[in-house]
């Protein structure tokens, strides 16, 4: 089965966050996750000549992220002795929460971070020919200043690279997942399907998760007609992204079609709320009395009913013009 896999920064790894990721996408691979357990639990090497002896020449983007880690990594030892008194010093409910929530999820498989276990199908040397003047000189500006200054640098080098791996790898399974400060809108980095999705998502907010649990959302995925309905909006999004529309044309389709789904769905609940109401009050009073009378076939007949009215609903949700997003309707109705 072709998955769609999230990448995302480790820097920006929150939990609520990662639950509406769940809600759409298979899988999360975690970019910088992978480099930050070479330097802090591997201790593969504690230097940037020790660095460059095991790796030889890395682009600059991943050079950058490295060192911040081994600036990191050297703060850490002054200050604590090494990352373990760290957190034990520095440890908090939401800490000790958020850890183990991100433990479980790579037990499950959900979370990814090895770079060798993902198939590269593309690589675009355009891309850091693009990328390399933007980050020299952020370097440059950075000269003299502050280490905060320096993070935020490497912030911005794991961004690009969460952008850079979602055109090195087949676009149909991977997908960046910009954070909140991801500025830098460079050709070839973000393409018209990821604008796609975050239009569409960032339109229609799907819920508040903080009460969800993991097996919620995954119990929910995991039902077929909701799976099902997931395709459907994914398969729409890579259609209308290989056309020649624009994402401004792309959005007018987007508002089109969902408003035209919204508001038939809303008719048919109108024209069906009536009768359903109408079968409940007759049922209730049919099925006291066919019970008593062990008139199993009345009965049957009464739970029927209400099995037409979904159907009904299943058959207009899939005739209704913009049917493509109904998962995010489903989503909105199920945890609301």
């Amino acid at each position: 089965m072709n998955e769609l896999i999230g990448i995302r920064s480790f820097n920006h790894l929150e939990i609520n966050d990662l639950k509406r990721d769940f809600l759409i996408f298979d899988k999360i691979f975690i970019v910088g996750l992978s480099e930050w357990k070479e330097v802090f639990e591997k201790k593969s090497f504690t230097s940037t000549e020790e660095l460059l002896e095991q790796k030889g020449l890395v682009p600059l983007n991943d050079f950058i992220i490295y060192n911040g880690l081994l600036e990191m990594n050297s703060q850490v030892k002054k200050n604590f002795g090494d990352i373990d008194n760290y957190y034990d010093k520095n440890k908090t409910d939401e800490i000790d929460f958020r850890n183990s929530n991100i433990q479980f999820l790579i037990n499950e498989g959900k979370l990814i971070f090895d770079y060798e276990s993902i198939k590269k199908t593309k690589f675009n040397s355009d891309i850091y020919s693009q990328i390399k003047p933007v980050i020299e000189s952020k370097l440059n500006e950075i000269t003299n200043k502050s280490l905060y200054d320096f993070f935020m640098l490497c912030d911005l080098c794991h961004d690009l690279k969460v952008r850079i791996l979602s055109t090195q790898y087949d676009e149909s399974k991977f997908l960046a997942i910009p954070c909140e400060d991801s500025i830098y809108n460079i050709d070839g980095i973000t393409d018209k399907k990821q604008d796609t999705f975050h239009l569409i998502f960032n339109d229609f907010p799907i819920l508040s998760v903080e009460n969800l649990s993991w097996e919620e959302i995954f119990n929910f995925k995991s039902d077929p007609e909701t799976y099902n309905s997931i395709w459907g909006l994914r398969n729409w999004i890579s259609n209308v992204s290989k056309t020649q529309k624009n994402i401004g044309e792309i959005e007018e389709e987007y508002r089109y079609l969902k408003n035209k789904y919204e508001q038939a769905i809303k008719l048919h609940k109108l024209k069906t709320s009536d009768s359903v109401f109408q079968t409940t009050i007759q049922t209730s009073a049919e099925l006291i009395e066919n019970i008593a009378k062990f008139n199993l076939r009345n009965v049957s007949d009464l739970f029927f009913k209400f099995k037409e009215n979904k159907i009904s609903l299943m058959e207009t949700e899939l005739k209704s013009e913009g049917n493509q997003f109904a998962y995010l309707f489903k989503v909105k109705e199920k945890f609301k």
